[in-house]
This record gives C-alpha cells, sequence and structure tokens, in this order.
C-alpha cells in the first residue's frame, strides 16, 4: 500500500528534554560534590582548617540548595514545555502529503539545533518551534509578547537558522523559508510575515507551506533529504 503521509526523521523535542536534563542534574552533582567536602571538613578536617569550617559549607550548601530547589522547577519546566511544542508541531506536519520528508532535531555541525526542517515539492522550511503562554502578536518586524516586545528576536533566530542549514546543506537559498511557528492557542493573528520569516501557529502550518507553488522536483527534493539527513538527528533520550 503507498504511503501517503510525510516520512518522519528525527524525534521532535529530544534537544530541548537534555537540556532540560543536563539544567537540573549539573547543579545537582556540585551540590553532592559541596556537601561532600563539608562532611568530609565537619568530620575530620582538611589541613588545618577547623571542623566548624566544614559546618558552615554545610549550611550554606543546604541554604543553596533550598534556594535552587525553589526556583529551578519552573526553568526547567519551559524546556519540557517547549519539548512539548515541538511534538505538537511535528504532529501537524506529519499530515501533509508523501511527497514531503520532516527531520526532526537537526543538530548542525556549528552545535546549532533546528526544531524541524520540512522538504517537498514547494521547498525547504526551516521551522523554529515556540510554546509560550500569554498572547502573542506581529508588529512590523517585531514579535510581541502580550503586547510588548521582546529583548531578544526569535525571528532573529529564525534567520540564523536558515542561513546555519543553507550553508550545512549546501541547497539552493531560493528555496529556503523560514517559519517561525507557535504550538497552543497564542498565536491569535492570521498567518503573516515578519522581516522575511513566516509566523502562523501550528494549526495553519500544514496549509501555508504545502500550497505554494511547487519549486523543487522528486530528485532535488531527494539530494536535499540526503543531504540533511547526513547531519546528526536526534534519538531520543
Amino acid at each position: 500500500m503507498p504511503r501517503s503521509r510525510a516520512t518522519m526523521k528525527g524525534v521532535p523535542g529530544d534537544a530541548a528534554r537534555r537540556r532540560g536534563l543536563r539544567r537540573v542534574l549539573v547543579p545537582v552533582a556540585c551540590f553532592g560534590v559541596v556537601f561532600g567536602f563539608g562532611v568530609g571538613l565537619a568530620v575530620g578536617g582538611v589541613g588545618a582548617l577547623p571542623w566548624w569550617v566544614g559546618v558552615a559549607v554545610l549550611a550554606l550548601a543546604f541554604a543553596g540548595f533550598l534556594a535552587y530547589c525553589r526556583r529551578q522547577p519552573t526553568l526547567v519546566y519551559g524546556y519540557f514545555k517547549g519539548a512539548r511544542g515541538e511534538e505538537m508541531v511535528a504532529g501537524e506536519l506529519a499530515h501533509l502529503p508523501a511527497s514531503w520528508t520532516i527531520l526532526n532535531g537537526v543538530l548542525l555541525p556549528d552545535g546549532r539545533d533546528v526544531d524541524h526542517v520540512a522538504v517537498g515539492p514547494q521547498g525547504i522550511f526551516v521551522i523554529e518551534t515556540k510554546h509560550w503562554s500569554g498572547e502573542v502578536s506581529v508588529a512590523g518586524a517585531q514579535i510581541l509578547a502580550n503586547g510588548r516586545p521582546l529583548e531578544r528576536s526569535p525571528v532573529e533566530q529564525v534567520r540564523r537558522a536558515v542561513n546555519a542549514v543553507a550553508r550545512a546543506a549546501e541547497v539552493r537559498p531560493d528555496a529556503l523559508h523560514g517559519v517561525l511557528c507557535f504550538a497552543g492557542p497564542q498565536f491569535a493573528d492570521t498567518p503573516t510575515h515578519a522581516d522575511e520569516v513566516f509566523v502562523c501557529s501550528y494549526l495553519d502550518l500544514v496549509s501555508a507551506i504545502s500550497l505554494g507553488p511547487a519549486v523543487l522536483d522528486a530528485a532535488a527534493v531527494a539530494r536535499c533529504v540526503a543531504r540533511l539527513g547526513a547531519l546528526t538527528l536526534t534519538e531520543g533520550l
């Protein structure tokens, strides 16, 4: 039976989950080292240091660990929420026709990771996914969160990703398109452009990228997929 849906490669959200886990495990390991040092000082002392220095180290480490535990869950949640957003977008991209290939979690030689690259007759779409809270809108070339401009522009992030993919995969610049896609209900506007980057809700993504004119034939699509597939793809935890 012929395949009727896009080919999916890589694991969506894997890079975000890994960053979230590192954000938890690295500080915990550091606290463990400090606790061990403090216990060693308190029990047996080290050189000329008295036992009470160890007790002070333990008290400071414990206070720092409590502060870390209060703050860290919110930060880590953001990574896993982002991973969930990438899964939602990948689920929509899977509905593209069989002429498309979706590469999730593309790790480029410069260390940059790209959430999704969709390759099909309509071109190569470099997609960065955001899964934010609040209301998101577009004003000119700016992305507004709850009516206020952001300090770090996600539009610029998409443009850098497009340039990185172009360098790494040696693909035609005119066939490359940058997409900023919002998972969830936070983006209420109609699909639009911000400084040449297409901005949309994940629910509008498939129709927006698949209805344009064909610019790549089947052979060109296969070459692009082969070049991009030669890059490292995330494989899950």
